[in-house]
């Protein structure tokens, strides 16, 4: 019989990202148990911050709010976020635990609705994300060329 791990620690995440900070010759290696623990901890960050701009957000403002919110959690978290953006193309296990946060993206923005198909949301996310990147706070505009 073999063990295999579900989950990875707290502290376990923490070496990974202290590795990553340290200049190195080649990208840090990482599992995929713990890119999506680390995907996890930077989409409950997200959520609280989403939460948090939404609320104070004016009126028709929802989506520049996410944009301001997720430009300034990845400045904050610049290492996490360079992992994830680093091994988000060579894990397939990391692109699929991404999808809640672009779907989160194209809720709280006002793209699509709970209702809506999740692979719509995901794809009308992730194109929000793309453009967020790319200095863009308008999400219809960015949405509109991907469809």
């Amino acid at each position: 019989m073999t063990f295999t791990k579900a989950s990875t620690t707290y502290a376990e995440l923490n070496a990974v990202l202290d590795r990553a900070r340290r200049p190195a010759a080649q990208p840090v290696s990482v599992t995929d148990t713990q890119l999506v623990g680390l995907q996890h901890r930077w989409t409950t960050a997200l959520s609280a911050r989403l939460d948090q701009a939404i609320e104070s957000a004016g009126p028709k403002q929802e989506a520049k709010a996410v944009a301001q919110a997720w430009r300034a959690l990845a400045n904050d978290l610049d290492t996490l976020r360079g992992v994830l953006d680093q091994n988000e193309s060579s894990s397939a296990v990391l692109a699929k635990a991404m999808g809640m946060e672009c779907r989160m993206l194209a809720i709280a923005s006002g793209l699509t609705g709970l209702d809506a198909p999740t692979e719509e949301s995901e794809r009308l996310g992730r194109t929000f994300r793309d453009a967020i990147r790319a200095g863009n706070d308008e999400p219809r505009r960015a949405t509109a060329k991907a469809s």
